[in-house]
């Protein structure tokens, strides 16, 4: 009997990618280092962690130290690896896994490749203290017109699971939102723990 590896047909279609999350001193208290995106990327004018796809025959740590040493333009020696923080799948397979560590230089001091519009700098303390305003977008089934419901049990009255996305918005100038909003929430909720 052929053996089956119905999970490849998974993992073939994740597409991977990695962020770095910069812990940063600003005047003696840390600080969350965040990028607008450039006109030269996608999703220009967003807000973002380094980052970017892991490339063959590298893990997600090696690749989120490398974007981020690219985008910023950083030393190995600049970044001061700490840790794992936390993983994001959505329904468009990307599979993202972000990291943070400090970055051992004056915030006047970055520089940044053509990726990157601006660099900007958030108190953790204020990210403790105001966390995101989240919005939950229900997941929206639209069956096309010539679907089969004669073939499914209760036809057209066939009550569907129903997912939810949360979508989390932080209060910032410029706003932060979307994947990298959550990722940073997960951070923040895992920093205060790891405080206490």
């Amino acid at each position: 009997m052929k053996k089956l590896l119905v999970d490849d047909d998974f993992y073939n279609k994740l597409r991977n990618f990695a962020v770095f999350i910069p812990i940063i001193e600003i005047d003696g208290k840390d600080h969350i280092l965040l990028e607008v995106r450039s006109a030269h990327i996608s999703q220009p004018g967003e807000v973002s962690f380094p980052g970017g796809r892991v490339e063959k025959g590298e893990s997600f740590k090696e690749a989120a130290l490398r974007e981020t040493m690219e985008e910023l333009c950083l030393d190995y020696s600049d970044i001061e690896y700490m840790g794992y923080s936390s993983m994001s799948l959505n329904s468009s397979y990307r599979y993202v896994k972000s990291f943070y560590g400090r970055i051992k230089k004056n915030f006047e001091d970055i520089k940044y490749n053509e990726e990157v519009e601006s660099v900007f700098a958030v108190d953790i303390d204020y990210l403790k203290d105001n966390p995101p305003i989240r919005y939950r977008s229900p997941y929206k089934v639209d069956y096309p017109k010539d679907f089969p419901f004669d073939k499914i049990p209760n036809g057209q009255e066939y009550r569907a699971w129903r997912g939810y996305s949360d979508l989390y918005f932080y209060d910032t100038e410029p706003v932060i939102w979307g994947l990298t909003a959550r990722l940073l929430k997960n951070f923040i909720e895992s920093w205060v723990i790891d405080e206490k």
